[in-house]
């Protein structure tokens, strides 16, 4: 016989105000209870995360309490919260604002992961490092019959991703269908704001959910309109808009031949539960841009994106075509991987 896994994890802090703060507004765990100053207790995806004062549990348990044996711990222990790989640098940073200390931050050889190391008030040891680390990944698949919150108010997005899981008998159901509300998209990266939604959708619906964050990057514009793509669109999501304002900015920066109009497209797609965990993929495509736009299908900057080899815009494509060689179907083939086939094979 084996245990499932790991239930609970325990660091100990003599200072219980400090590793509230710290634990709760640092690193945005969410407080499940505090008994004044023994000890306070987090939420960790599926695990608690429990922080003792080890100068009280030491102690026996009173008369007529429950027979919880003395424990405690001095000198510093050491936790790794698991996170996606594409956010380390955004928690890096995230740490630094906060004026935490990186003591180490590196690549381990022949894994493919790295980890972030720092310290909390206490001293304790806390590692970031994203489950690949230790071979692990989510085990949790999507089975026929499953109901889906495809986290997006976007019709032609939620339309696309009920396109794609259709074959799979997987229901979707929109953000809009259920009238939740969007979230602020405050991260830096595509994968960042993707996993920023599907948590928030996830956690309200009481159902997995899927998001979509993508958008396009034009070279010559420095990468823009990138994670602000729909934000070009103002806020009647006005793409022929946003076209002409990407149009008369190449314009302005004499962007007029090919090579001077190369873009690509990214979708970032997040898979995340009630729970909280949640994993990422990304998809990337590369092409040109072309003006006037051509084509009415998609939407979106679709009608303005030709992709390398070929001589329709996505705007003009058929929409299966389209979905088999998008920056979306690129990130779906990925996802598909926690979708179990009717064979039960993955």
């Amino acid at each position: 016989m084996k245990p499932d896994g790991i239930l609970e994890t325990v660091l100990y802090a003599r200072d219980l105000d400090a590793a509230e703060r710290f634990y709760s507004q640092v690193l945005g765990l969410g407080r499940i209870t505090r008994e004044g100053n023994r000890h306070v207790f987090f939420r960790c995806g599926q695990q608690v995360f429990l922080v003792f004062n080890p100068d009280e549990t030491v102690k026996p348990p009173a008369e007529g309490a429950l027979p919880v044996p003395p424990h405690g711990a001095a000198g510093a222990g050491h936790v790794c919260f698991r996170v996606a790989p594409e956010n380390l640098d955004d928690w890096r940073r995230h740490l630094e604002a906060h004026g935490v200390s990186i003591e180490s931050d590196f690549g381990w050889p022949g894994i493919g992961a790295r980890s972030i190391y720092f310290r909390d008030p206490a001293g304790n040891c806390l590692e970031l490092a994203p489950a690949a680390l230790w071979g692990l990944s989510l085990s949790r698949t999507l089975k026929r019959g499953n109901r889906l919150v495809v986290a997006s108010h976007n019709a032609g997005k939620v339309r696309e991703i009920r396109e794609l899981l259709a074959p799979f008998g997987i229901e979707a159901l929109s953000a809009g269908d259920l009238d939740l509300a969007e979230p602020e998209e405050t991260e830096t990266s595509f994968a960042g704001n993707a996993r920023l939604k599907a948590l928030a959708a996830a956690r309200a619906s009481g159902l997995p959910a899927l998001s979509d964050d993508s958008g396009l990057s034009v070279e010559a514009l420095d990468g823009a309109p990138g994670i602000h793509s729909a934000r070009w669109a103002g806020p009647d999501k006005d793409f022929a808009l946003a076209m002409r304002n990407v149009e008369e900015r190449l314009q302005a920066r004499g962007a007029t031949n090919s090579d001077e109009r190369r873009a690509h497209f990214t979708c970032a797609l997040c898979l995340a539960w009630p729970d909280g965990e949640a994993q990422v993929f990304e998809g990337r495509i590369d092409g040109k841009l072309v003006w006037p736009p051509r084509g009415t299908r998609g939407f979106g900057y679709d009608p303005v994106f030709l992709l390398e080899g070929e001589t329709e815009t996505f705007g003009e494509m058929e929409p299966q075509r389209k979905h088999a060689m998008s920056h979306r179907a690129r990130a779906f083939a990925q996802f598909m991987q926690l979708v179990a086939r009717d064979d039960g094979e993955r």
